[in-house]
């Protein structure tokens, strides 16, 4: 018999599954990124402007996957240790829709 403060953990294998999917997608692509942006300059000096110009754009968006790829690892990570699902902020459960619209939340949306 579980007390109201000792609930089962949930089990989050499809969650995992889902994140590590995703997670070898995002690698993917930042190395597709790292490759194009590595290529050989352009001796045009009008062609170099507009590669500089895309180079900027994909450093960019490196970027902004770097940062999801770091917030899926913590997802897993918290999921390895049994604190995923949980605020980390008040300690509440996150709602799981919430967690199904943004497998990585660390917060409730109370504390968001």
């Amino acid at each position: 018999m579980t007390t109201e403060s000792e609930q089962p953990t949930p089990d989050y294998s499809a969650v995992r599954a889902e994140l590590q999917a995703k997670l070898d997608k995002l690698v993917t692509r930042v190395e597709g990124i790292d490759t194009d942006l590595s290529e050989a300059v352009n001796e045009d000096w009008e062609e170099r402007a507009t590669e500089q110009e895309e180079d900027e754009v994909l450093a960019g968006l490196g970027n902004v996957t770097m940062r999801e790829i770091n917030q899926i690892k913590e997802a897993l990570h918290a999921i390895e240790q049994g604190s995923y699902g949980i605020c980390a902020r008040c300690g509440t459960h996150i709602d799981p829709a919430r967690l199904e619209i943004l497998p990585f939340a660390t917060t409730c949306i109370k504390c968001a």
